[in-house]
């Protein structure tokens, strides 16, 4: 993956084209690095990542740049930024082009992560949520709080048991850890952000 920031002249990195990327050597040092300070196994690390063994090494020695959700899953193992691994100094631009935010179908509903795991911060995700009239988000809970802005449409939120109509405008903040269920009345759109507990 390659993570275009503001400074040309900043070590560790090179020009490609016309942006400036990461060394992937120099990205798959600074992990080796962190999975070794925490004293852990390549295969432990990439059990506890979510991906193979292989992988993982490749990663490390620069043979393979991590997609943005493996350096995520990586970053929130490591308790770290994604910052952490592709700066030496706080981050200054981020690019994450459309084909490489990870989108989620699932029936007449679509879930994009515009911001992963560890982008932000280890702890909070944001995405945007896109329905049909009439999909219905099954009853669910999740680790944490989250935060909704709706951008377009209506739906009827329902929370611990009791129903909430929602439009375009609105914004609502709950604790998910709490049951909760959507049923889209007009074609919806939302942005959320979710932090975990």
């Amino acid at each position: 993956m390659n993570f275009p920031i503001d400074t040309p002249s900043a070590p560790a990195y090179r020009k490609r084209g016309a942006g400036v990327s990461m060394d992937t050597g120099t990205l798959g040092s600074r992990i080796r690095k962190e999975r070794k300070a925490l004293g852990l196994t390549l295969e432990k690390f990439a059990k506890l990542v979510g991906t193979s063994k292989a992988m993982l090494q490749r990663v490390e020695t620069g043979a393979k740049s991590p997609s943005v959700a493996l350096l995520a899953e990586i970053a929130t193992v490591c308790r770290r930024r994604i910052d952490d691994f592709i700066h030496e100094e706080p981050a200054g631009y981020y690019k994450l082009d459309e084909a490489r935010q990870k989108t989620l179908r699932l029936g007449d509903y679509e879930v994009r992560i515009i911001a992963p795991f560890g982008l932000i911060s280890r702890d909070i995700v944001v995405n945007h949520f896109k329905a049909k009239a009439g999909a219905l988000v099954k009853p669910h809970k999740e680790n944490g709080h989250a935060w909704v802005y709706i951008t377009r449409g209506s739906c009827v939120f329902e929370h611990e048991g009791v129903p909430h109509r929602l439009k375009k405008g609105d914004i609502i903040y709950y604790d998910a850890r709490k049951p909760s269920t959507l049923k889209v009345l007009t074609s919806m759109e939302s942005i959320r952000i979710t932090a975990r507990s």
